[in-house]
């Protein structure tokens, strides 16, 4: 990463005047180099303006007036929200600094990490949540029991997992303590991948969402809060416009002390392409997940780092179930005889990117070890080939034809579509551009239907589409446990389960070859939440997994690790072994952590 594209001295007066001058100055430096994004190609003539101011530090309190720069590439920052249960337009990068987690899970250490909470419990048909006693939001009012409980409250309208194992919620012993009912004793495992799933946060502010605790399910799956904001995380929400989001240092924070910088912010980026000129013009201090391949990292300058982590994550191909043709089990199973998913992950990511070797709905390093003796029997469609004979058989058999090259119904319609992919995620639209190319070679006739982030999400929440890209896996470290993911490819609460995966009763061909098996896929896994015994749930992971390899609630392609992104020109940052790394994400653990920090 030795050979930068930017003298470095520019780099730092660039970045200082984006500080100084805030969003506008971003805008300004956008305008004079005749581009949207952030990148290194045009340099601010008056750098040496703000040095001294940047640096200041405010009456020996030892935090420094200093902003750290990151992005988010979800949508214009005017137009996104910070409330989690509704999915469309949700800025979770933001809402991440805005609001404390449960726990985390250390991919380096491989154990959970406490956060918002000082203790968990597990016992019998009771778990027992402890909130910290310095939890507070950043009113100075104490995060209570009662919040916690609004939230999960809520939460059971929108069908989270929680609501698998829990029968109900109450205040423990005081004001810090919620104890969830379980039905029945239940996987501890299970509980704790779902406590510290990085996308749960502490975030059920009573004065806000009180209100919807009579309402339907809609009424907080439409609410956009963008107004009063107020968290409970390491950051306070400042303000919000076009071009970034703005937050500042929240001294009400538990950690307060270990952030010794006043500002961050999450300027706007519409692709990862300009994430990229970001990192290499010195315009970005952070990123928090992008995507880079590797001739661009090749040529980022020494002052970036790359943190590796396991994504359990990937792109996959989301089909609507309710589409004529594609609804039907016998033309989504050719779909995945024809696309090549060896070539999908060569094209989009060799050094980042691993083939499913099996459609199981379980991620592929983890697939041999849960199917065990079973995993041969699985479909595996071609992981390395394009199987035209077989998808055409399949088509056949569900009565289409091909004629003048293109595969059609009995009325001469064209078996294809529009393709929805997300706009500006630069890996996945060279994956889309593979897959599409794949299946149209093969007859299909599809047509890429690129959009930006809340329009892609929105297509798919109300199921205004054909077919397109989507993740396969709900990602990290829960996603190793097949529970969360064969659950969520059917219900897939990211689009409000705008697939349209009929839910009830499913016959597929039987596991041994013989004659079928008939079974209710959704209520077989919720089962492996209150199951203890080990061999009953591999029985139930396997079966489930098997359901999802004939009849494809989605079509996983490919795994990846992920890409997070910190620089140190001027950012103390911990050592590259430190296993505080290990925590997705380094942009938002390590700064509460005071492992990433100003210097003076």
């Amino acid at each position: 990463m030795s050979n930068a594209t930017d003298d470095y001295s520019d780099v730092i007066s660039r970045r200082r005047f984006v500080q100084l001058t805030g969003v506008s100055g971003a805008a300004a430096l956008a305008g004079c180099g005749g581009s949207s994004d952030d990148g290194g190609s045009t340099e601010s003539s008056d750098g040496s303006t703000g040095d001294s101011s940047s640096t200041d530090s405010q009456g020996g309190s030892g935090v420094i007036d200093t902003t750290l720069t990151g992005a988010t590439n979800n949508g214009v920052p005017s137009n996104l929200h910070v409330n989690p249960m509704a999915t469309q337009n949700y800025d979770w990068i933001a809402g991440n600094h805005l609001f404390e987690r449960f726990a985390a899970y250390n991919f380096s250490t491989q154990e959970f990490e406490l956060a918002g909470l000082s203790d968990w419990s597990f016992e019998g048909t009771t778990v027992t949540l402890t909130l910290r006693d310095d939890l507070a939001w950043d009113t100075g009012d104490a995060v209570t029991a009662a919040d916690v409980i609004l939230q999960f409250r809520l939460m059971k309208k929108t069908g989270a997992t929680l609501w698998d194992f829990a029968e109900s919620v109450e205040q423990g012993e005081d004001d810090k303590t919620v104890v969830i009912n379980l039905e029945r004793p239940s996987n501890p495992e299970i509980i704790k991948h779902t406590l510290a799933n990085g996308d749960l946060r502490i975030h059920g502010y009573r004065p806000v969402y009180e209100e919807f605790l009579d309402k339907d399910a809609a009424a907080i799956q439409q609410f956009a809060w963008e107004e009063d904001i107020h968290g409970n995380g390491p950051f306070s929400f400042e303000s919000k416009n076009d071009q970034a989001w703005t937050l500042s240092r929240n001294d009400e924070f538990y950690d307060a002390d270990n952030i010794n910088f006043t500002g961050y912010e999450l300027l706007n980026r519409q692709d990862n392409t300009a994430l990229q000129q970001g990192l290499m013009g010195g315009g970005l201090d952070v990123v928090t997940s992008l995507f880079a391949p590797p001739k661009i990292v090749a040529n980022f300058p020494d002052r970036v780092e790359e943190v590796t982590l396991p994504a359990k994550w990937g792109y996959g191909v989301l089909f609507n179930h309710d589409d004529e043709h594609f609804g039907k089990r016998k033309v989504r199973q050719a779909v995945a005889h024809v696309i090549n998913r060896q070539q999908v992950a060569d094209n989009a990511g060799p050094r980042t990117k691993d083939p499913a070797p099996k459609v199981t709905g379980i991620a592929p390093a983890d697939q041999e070890s849960w199917l065990g003796d079973a995993y041969g029997n699985f479909e595996g469609y071609g992981m390395d080939a394009t199987q035209s004979e077989k998808a055409a058989s399949l088509l056949r058999d569900a009565g289409y034809s091909k004629s003048g090259g293109t595969w059609q119904d009995s009325n001469g319609n064209a078996l294809g579509g529009s393709y929805v992919t997300p706009a500006g995620w630069t890996d996945w639209t060279t994956a889309t551009n593979t897959v599409v190319d794949q299946l149209n070679a093969f007859g299909f006739d599809f047509e890429i239907n690129s959009l930006p982030g809340g329009d892609y999400f929105g297509a798919y929440i109300e199921s205004n589409f054909t077919m397109g890209a989507f993740y396969w896996l709900p990602g990290g470290a829960r996603s190793s446990f097949p529970y969360f993911p064969l659950r969520w490819q059917m219900t897939n609460p990211d689009i409000d389960g705008g697939h349209n995966f009929p839910e009830g009763d499913h016959t597929v061909p039987a596991m041994d070859g013989s004659g079928e098996m008939t079974l209710n896929p959704l209520e077989e896994i919720q089962s492996v939440a209150t199951t203890q015994d080990e061999a009953a749930v591999s029985e139930t992971v396997t079966r489930v997994a098997w359901h999802h390899n004939q009849t494809l609630p989605m079509l996983g392609l490919v795994g990846k690790f992920d890409q997070s992104w910190l620089t140190d020109a001027e950012w103390d940052v911990v050592s590259k072994d430190d296993a505080a790394r290990g925590v997705k994400w380094p942009s938002h653990w390590l700064p509460k952590q005071g492992k990433l920090s100003a210097t003076k």
